[in-house]
């Protein structure tokens, strides 16, 4: 298993108009399910603030290492992919504001 819960991934996101497009996402399933069935669920990161009550800001000291812009994990964009669909892991985030993240998804899914 390459990628963990709370690694930072880039993938090529199907975007709500069915476009593709090369984003940052974070891993936000549990590593058993990943090892029971290659399955990875990620939540997409952007630097666009669309939806603001559906985001989640992301700060430099909740990563392992700054990131180029400012991003936003965009809690109610999420989609499953493969291991192998992973084009490279780019960063991590801590785990108090993985949490944190958890909790705006689940308010804002359910």
């Amino acid at each position: 298993m390459k990628y963990t819960q709370k690694d930072i991934v880039e993938v090529n996101f199907l975007l709500p108009n069915g476009q593709l497009k090369p984003h940052m996402a974070l891993v936000v399933s549990n590593d058993e399910l990943q090892e029971d069935d290659d399955i990875l669920y990620l939540a997409l990161i952007s630097s666009k603030n669309y939806l603001p009550k559906y985001t989640y800001p992301l700060q430099d000291e909740m990563l392992n290492k700054p990131l180029a812009k400012q991003s936003y994990v965009v809690c109610q964009i999420i989609s499953g992919y493969t291991e192998r669909d992973v084009l490279k892991k780019c960063n991590r985030v801590s785990d108090v504001y993985f949490k944190e993240i958890v909790e705006k998804i689940k308010n804002s899914i359910f």
